[in-house]
């Protein structure tokens, strides 16, 4: 049982930090979140240390200054607390700051029970503003006692644009760029895929957050909230899974790799990563469902700073870093996507089915693989009758001749910012 004085001593050190200035990127999805006024919880979700307290603090200090309530229950000092102890909460919220009538809860989901809690404060006309970083914790509590009564967004680390954003705003533009942007933007695009998107390791420097948060999510929302029997065992899988992004594994192989009795536990060991959006997988594009679960899955990690920092090996492999953040990017978009290989071999690595849409990462395009990034795309065009269709490149931009198709060439900077920006203008 947690006591009042703990209680008001944590909410006064946070609500201070709450309040105090500090320097602070916006992020493009900030436009939602200012312009909620529904009666439902909004709910920001993401993996940790990704910005979400961030974006509701600058959300309380834009639009409700100091008419609000804070608690951020993912604090050391809070680690015991309980239902019963929530009621304790909103007391000596309301002693020490008034009755006020816009609450915000930062990784609620740590408290079992929660979600009871919050269903009483709406009935009771509060505003609740939520974050979290466990997906399944989230779904299911407010699938069940909250159906209809919630909206949510994703957060991801940093975006180019946002990266952009805290590294030299004035290059953030649609249309031409002049010689010296454009080299500008290439290099900055490289800092980007090399060092990625997390707030501490890209506003503050700290790139230590890139292994820590590995350690946190596995330590504090896996180990701590599931029954693992052999923690190292779970440790070892999740490195090895980030270690492969954007190859194709089977749940077999990595049993095997590791001397792991049955495949089933690999597919726990991944669905508690990526209910943390540490990782995610792809699956492989086929007209009839029934056959998609039987196929190898692509492996993505949220962050190509955290693939990096966790598995410095990928370094030979700098393909694998571009493609991954291209999958990221397009998660961040909302699009539902797969990737592309037929019998013969051929391979794509991105079909957007609602969009119509192929397309091919490949790090640098030259004459010992052009022909073959640019047949596995047009094979995929072919088969997934696809009507807009490109390959990504680092920084090279021109088109291929294949018979009566056009290939266009992109250089991933120019595409991640344009995508981005079509969005918000």
């Amino acid at each position: 049982m947690i006591t009042k004085p703990l209680l008001r001593s944590v909410i006064e050190d946070q609500i201070k930090e709450a309040k105090s200035p500090r320097q602070t990127v916006p992020r493009t999805v900030f436009h939602e979140v200012l312009s909620y006024s529904g009666s439902s919880a909004f709910v920001v979700k993401g993996v940790r240390r990704c910005g979400k307290s961030t974006l509701l603090m600058q959300l309380m200090r834009t639009k409700f200054n100091s008419d609000f309530l804070y608690l951020n229950f993912d604090d050391e000092l809070l680690s015991d607390i309980t239902t019963d102890d929530l009621r304790l909460v909103m007391e000596t919220l309301i002693e020490l700051f008034g009755d006020k009538k816009r609450v915000f809860f930062d990784e609620i989901q740590n408290v079992k029970g929660w979600e009871l809690f919050v269903n009483r404060l709406m009935r009771q006309g509060y505003s609740v503003f939520i974050t979290g970083s466990n997906a399944d914790l989230l779904s299911k509590e407010l699938g069940t006692h909250m159906t209809g009564r919630h909206t949510d967004i994703e957060l991801f680390p940093f975006s180019f644009l946002e990266f952009l954003s805290a590294k030299n705003p004035g290059l953030m533009k649609k249309g031409l760029y002049s010689t010296s942007q454009t080299a500008l933007l290439s290099g900055l695009f490289k800092e980007y895929l090399l060092k990625g998107g997390m707030p501490e390791s890209v506003v503050l420097s700290n790139e230590r957050i890139l292994t820590e948060v590995v350690d946190d999510i596995v330590r504090k929302d896996i180990l701590t909230r599931y029954s693992i029997r052999k923690p190292n065992e779970l440790k070892s899988v999740v490195r090895f899974l980030i270690a492969n992004a954007s190859n194709m594994i089977t749940y077999r192989s990595v049993a095997g790799n590791f001397g792991i009795k049955s495949p089933v536990t690999v597919e726990k060991y991944m669905s508690y990563a990526a209910e943390t959006y540490l990782l995610f997988e792809v699956r492989k594009f086929e007209r009839k469902l029934k056959r998609v679960d039987k196929n190898p899955r692509k492996i993505y990690c949220i962050d190509s700073g955290i693939l990096v920092k966790n598995s410095p090996s990928v370094l030979e492999h700098k393909g694998a870093i571009l493609e991954n953040a291209i999958a990221v990017h397009l998660k961040r978009l909302g699009k539902e996507f797969y990737y592309y290989k037929d019998e013969n071999g051929h391979e794509a690595d991105f079909v957007i089915p609602s969009d119509k849409t192929v397309i091919q990462a490949c790090y640098e395009l030259n004459a010992g693989n052009k022909d073959r990034e640019a047949g596995g795309l047009l094979k995929a065009v072919e088969g997934t009758k696809a009507n807009e269709y490109f390959i990504i490149t680092l920084e090279q931009e021109q088109e291929l001749q294949y018979d009566s198709k056009k290939v266009k060439v992109r250089p991933a900077w120019r595409w991640l910012l344009e995508t981005e920006l079509a969005l918000i203008t």
